[in-house]
């Protein structure tokens, strides 16, 4: 007679096993994933789950795998127990053992905590790839969660004309039905992105080699924050808004500053103990100097 009954055992087993499985896979894309408001600007996909998709799918499993493995460890504790004894009782390395591996935690945690190499060259390497998806221009919004203000706003903030913006939209085929909508809102209707529907709007110079004169630091404080200043590097900002690299060179030592066009503006500022949007404002306002500087 073939048995056929269905073992909870078993089920309980590979179920672990599965939720370990697409755990690995799951924290592997949340861990390169691009910065949320690169994601929400871009309509970031993959596999065709956006970043909240794809965590909740990490949320999800991450508790099945919670529940599954504290039943598998119920339904094995004999067993369990039994060899934890034996190991106890006939090697007394297991306790050397358990107060390595203790120590070793510790030690993880707390270079966690205080950015230690070789730690945080795991940090480091995480900030990158999150970075590394907003390298091309456009991919960065002018502020955070710009795709989701309003349009009048939206063009209140970046300096815009509210008509230009309107008549530059609608000659693209973009349809405007509520003047207050946003950027998200008409990406998903026109099937498109916020960052794509941006770059049709034309825009003021944001830099001041490019726009004549310097810009006010509160500007650029209002501006930039929350645009992901920290990820680019000093030649990619400078670029960006038509800044020369002896430009560059000549603003950054009147504040005392010295920096290689390949480094970051994270890594400038943590050098220089201060803000990424100290160094910008530095860049775009030829007379401010940094607070700390005489």
């Amino acid at each position: 007679m073939i048995k056929n009954a269905h073992s909870t055992r078993a089920f309980v087993a590979f179920l672990v096993t599965w939720s370990f499985v697409i755990l690995t896979v799951t924290g592997i894309v949340l861990y390169v994933v691009p910065h949320g408001r690169v994601g929400n600007w871009t309509f970031w996909t993959l596999g065709g789950l956006g970043k909240d998709g794809w965590a909740d799918v990490h949320i999800l499993f991450g508790a099945i795998f919670i529940v599954t493995g504290a039943l598998h460890l119920y339904f094995n504790w004999k067993p369990f127990k039994k060899y934890l004894a034996e190991r106890v009782s006939g090697h007394l390395a297991v306790k050397r053992e358990l107060v390595t591996s203790l120590v070793a935690t510790l030690l993880l945690a707390l270079g966690a905590l205080f950015a230690v190499p070789p730690v945080s060259w795991l940090f480091d390497l995480n900030d990158w790839a999150k970075s590394a998806w907003s390298g091309a221009p456009g991919q960065e919004p002018p502020y955070a969660r710009a795709e989701a203000t309003p349009l009048p706003v939206l063009a209140q903030r970046l300096g815009l004309d509210p008509d230009t913006m309107r008549k530059a939209l609608t000659e693209a085929g973009v349809r405007i039905d509520d003047p207050n909508s946003n950027l998200e809102r008409l990406a998903r209707a026109h099937n498109s992105t916020p960052a794509a529907l941006f770059a049709l709007i034309p825009k003021p110079a944001t830099g001041s080699a490019q726009a004549g004169e310097p810009l006010d630091p509160a500007v650029i404080e209002d501006r930039l924050t929350g645009t992901g200043l920290g990820g680019k590097t000093l030649g990619g900002f400078a670029e960006t808004n038509g800044l020369d690299a002896e430009t560059v060179r000549t603003r950054l030592a009147a504040s005392g500053l010295e920096a290689e066009l390949t480094e970051t503006l994270k890594a400038i500022a943590e050098r220089y103990s201060t803000r990424p949007i100290e160094i910008a404002k530095v860049l775009l306002a030829p007379a401010y100097r940094l607070p700390s500087t005489p």
